[in-house]
């Protein structure tokens, strides 16, 4: 569930994920976007990374290898 709250103070550390195919290529087209992907090879059997939305809430986006 997503909402707003006021006021609005972004989470720290809870965050939704979404699976993706194409890992590589969205990281690369949120790149051309001015979003940093940072990635986080801790998680055993998917590639991820992490983004920040324009109000500063976290996404993970992440693919089985």
């Amino acid at each position: 569930h997503l909402g707003v709250e006021t006021p609005f103070a972004a989470a720290r550390k809870a965050h939704p994920a979404l699976e993706v195919r194409g890992l590589g290529a969205l990281a690369d087209r949120l790149e051309r976007a001015g979003l940093a992907p940072r990635w986080d090879g801790a998680l055993p059997g998917m590639r991820r990374f992490y983004v920040d939305d324009p109000f500063g809430n976290r996404i993970e986006f992440l693919e089985p290898v």
